[in-house]
């Protein structure tokens, strides 16, 4: 199991010559360099941060909290500390420690660091991303994200903390503000933050949501579509992101994780935007679509 660990965070560091033989070795195939740069860089961002800080973007309060842990440990936190394959070889090292251990002493707190690693900073938020990541990737990133999410779900089930603990990250992390309530400025971004959701927007996510909706979508970073999908008929926009919610909290109560707190967690998030958004899609029905108008306090 180390070794498995080790190996698939190589594979998530790029889509370089040692990636590939680690792949190949695998047997998941080797996503190519075009292929890992629109999954990794483009959708989806293999940071704990972006997905766990109120903000959805990289650094913050989560990053420093995985940092904060690895100081813990006596490391010295690289720049980008809550990177998925740092996460995954950390876990590896304190596996490594646990084993390996002098006496029984010392292997119950590499335990408790183990067990601290795996609830607070990588089942809080991987296997929501690699969730997303079997969408939207091609078969190699499938199948990598099938065995990460094999191997999350056998180290939660070994351990009895992930049965009853929910991570720091999400007991702290805000919701999604109703814009009514006076904070219409800040909930578009909201809208893209996972942590105040409990969904990943992704640009693909956005693509079809302009598609599905016949409507003009903007090339630009994704706050930019979406204002510009929102300016255009704010409530088939609202309806669609609420319909979406709702399905990605319905997909929870099946997930191996559900009978967590920290499935949970994420089941009553996505549940809870879902019914704001059909709400405010309502009131935009109920104005003619103005989301200047509908989403004023």
């Amino acid at each position: 199991m180390i070794e498995l660990i080790r190996a698939l965070a190589v594979v998530a560091e790029g889509a370089g010559a040692e990636q590939a033989a680690v792949a190949d070795a695998l047997g998941v195939g080797t996503p190519t360099p075009a292929e890992h740069t629109d999954v990794f860089v483009f959708q989806l961002y293999p940071y704990a941060s972006v997905h766990l800080g109120p903000e959805g973007q990289l650094g913050g309060v989560a990053r420093d909290r995985v940092a904060g842990f690895l100081r813990a440990l006596g490391q010295t936190p690289p720049a980008e500390p809550d990177h998925l394959a740092l996460l995954l070889g950390a876990y590896a090292a304190l596996l490594d420690r646990e084993r390996d251990a002098a006496d029984d002493t010392a292997q119950a707190a590499w335990r408790r660091a183990r067990e601290a690693l795996l609830v607070e900073h990588l089942l809080s938020w991987a296997p929501a991303f690699v969730r997303r990541v079997a969408d939207l990737g091609g078969p190699g990133h499938r199948a990598w994200a099938g065995l990460l999410d094999d191997v999350l779900a056998s180290e939660a089930a070994r351990t009895p903390a992930a049965s009853t603990l929910l991570s720091a990250h999400l007991v702290h992390a805000p919701r999604l503000e109703d814009p009514r309530d006076g904070l219409a400025r800040e909930f578009i971004d909201g809208l893209l933050a996972p942590a105040r959701t409990g969904v990943i927007v992704t640009a693909s996510d956005l693509a079809r949501l302009a598609e599905d909706l016949g409507l003009g979508r903007r090339v630009g970073e994704r706050r930019f579509v979406l204002r510009a999908l929102l300016d255009q008929d704010a409530a088939a926009v609202l309806g669609w992101l609420a319909d979406a919610s709702a399905a990605d909290s319905q997909a929870w109560q099946t997930h191996w994780l559900a009978a967590t707190p920290t499935g949970g967690w994420w089941r009553d998030r996505s549940a809870a935007t879902a019914e704001l958004l059909a709400r405010l899609a309502d009131d935009c029905r109920a104005i003619e679509g103005d989301i200047a108008v509908a989403l004023q306090p």
